[in-house]
């Protein structure tokens, strides 16, 4: 019998969490499914974890690979292996809730005009945890993310169509960030849900540093070039600099840090511009 949904996990040196992460599937209400965990060259032991589970449970596979290539390649990987007509994303550092897989395929079974449904995360790491995202659940709020081209969706807790994904070509390998933001950018206008109860347990650092969020929005910045005006000819090496882009990522940075830790609005200008003195 073939499996119903194939959750697609890229691995890279996640010897710490990825054992959970695939229990966390193992313990699903649903159980017709399949786990491509794809290994990007780890130099620890998550390959042998993953495959210490594969040897158990002949419902996932372990596919290894002999050098470093990206998350969005190793996804691409699952994908084109992927049999069952859904996928779920499961990133090898978080964790899903027990009925995750069971909501979203009876949400995708009941709404058959839908590309994708996520839920939302519950955001946990070192600096403590969890704390509840609050992603738009209505169609209207979602239509009009995609209409500005922002993030529509939480992907860590997405389930998606396997064919419309092959369909725009899965994921933007030549970002090697902001890949899930190019993919939403390939369906931007397609039909996507967000379900109100919190789905995935999603492993952040806080705080998140300044050059992270600089690169993450440069690379955004390349998606929307490459997706948007059709320009595939750039690549991360020959993209320009946008300090359009760069001023965007910081004022975010700010926004994130104000929220993270309940500053005013006169502190995180001062935070914001401390970080920006040191990140030159």
């Amino acid at each position: 019998m073939l499996p119903a949904i194939s959750i697609i996990t890229a691995a890279f040196n996640a010897e710490a969490t990825i054992a959970d992460c695939i229990q966390s599937i193992i313990d699903q209400e649903f159980q017709n499914w399949e786990l491509i965990v794809v290994d990007d060259a780890s130099t620890d032991g998550t390959l042998s974890l993953a495959r210490a589970f594969a040897d158990k449970d002949t419902r996932i596979r372990v596919i290894s690979l002999p050098s470093n290539r990206g998350s969005g390649f190793c996804r691409n990987l699952a994908i084109e292996s992927a049999r069952a007509p859904l996928l779920a994303v499961a990133d090898a550092d978080d964790r899903s809730k027990p009925g995750r897989l069971r909501l979203q395929y009876e949400f995708l079974q009941d709404n058959p005009s839908f590309t994708a449904v996520a839920s939302q995360l519950e955001e946990f790491g070192d600096w403590g945890g969890p704390s509840t995202s609050s992603w738009p659940t209505s169609t209207l709020e979602i239509e009009n993310r995609q209409r500005r081209n922002a993030m529509p969706l939480p992907h860590p807790s997405c389930m998606l169509r396997t064919d419309r994904v092959r369909e725009v070509g899965g994921y933007d390998v030549h970002c090697k960030r902001s890949q899930d933001y190019a993919l939403f950018l390939k369906l931007r206008r397609d039909r996507l849900a967000c379900l109100n109860t919190v789905l995935v347990s999603y492993r952040t650092q806080r705080p998140l540093s300044i050059k992270y969020a600089i690169w993450s929005g440069r690379f955004a910045s390349l998606a929307r070039k490459r997706v948007l005006k059709g320009a595939c000819d750039i690549r991360p090496a020959r993209f320009p600099q946008s300090t359009l882009a760069d001023a965007r990522s910081i004022a975010q940075w700010g926004r994130r840090r104000m929220n993270e830790r309940g500053i005013s609005d006169t502190e995180t200008v001062k935070l914001t511009a401390g970080a920006v003195s040191r990140y030159r």
